[in-house]
């Protein structure tokens, strides 16, 4: 009868006899497996790799974009043309977006641009579709509360000039006007 108790490298094949078993001096010898040695080329390549993924991910966690990018103050919304724009065309319009309830004016390398209300100027009987011939300073509509310039003929500034130009919005609650007024400069290049 064979004795499945013993660990396999002492037991034998059961055969007809009792106790038939291959005592440890019997059993063949177990060799460890070798290990293979680590390269040094493998470390370091391993290593670059790792600390390009760590790059990678502390670059994608550390950018800003957007409006954070900007550094819009929150009364603005946006921006036409964006502070540090190059290529910008000599007719090209300045607009200020702001939140709802502020009012604004735009000075434009160091010249107040004298501020129109559109609906001060608008006349109330004007039908749909109808043209309306706009003067040639900053309009502001409070119904979007946006505030744009664009130079025309007649205007403080008929055209840019090339070169770097510096804008400044004063905005300010309306309800507060304008003696608690903050204000946002950028500036923006002419080709």
């Amino acid at each position: 009868m064979c004795d499945h108790r013993q660990p396999p490298e002492v037991q034998s094949p059961c055969s007809s006899g009792e106790n038939d078993y291959v005592t440890l001096d019997q059993a063949p010898e177990i060799q460890p497996t070798k290990r293979r040695r680590i390269k040094l080329e493998t470390v370091l390549i391993s290593l670059g790799i790792l600390v390009g993924v760590i790059f990678v991910l502390y670059g994608l966690n550390s950018g800003t974009t957007g409006r954070e990018a900007l550094g819009y103050p929150a009364e603005i919304v946006d921006i036409s043309p964006a502070p540090n724009d190059r290529q910008v065309l000599s007719q090209t319009e300045i607009s200020v977006n702001l939140q709802d309830g502020f009012e604004a004016v735009l000075v434009l390398d160091g010249i107040e641009i004298p501020t129109t209300r559109l609906e001060d100027f608008v006349p109330v009987a004007a039908k749909p579709g109808q043209q309306i011939e706009l003067p040639p300073t900053a309009i502001y509509d409070q119904g979007n509360s946006l505030i744009r310039f664009e130079p025309t003929s007649g205007a403080v500034i008929e055209k840019y000039t090339v070169g770097v130009h510096k804008v400044k919005c004063i905005f300010w609650k309306i309800e507060e006007g304008r003696p608690a007024a903050r204000s946002y400069e950028w500036s923006f290049e002419v080709l």
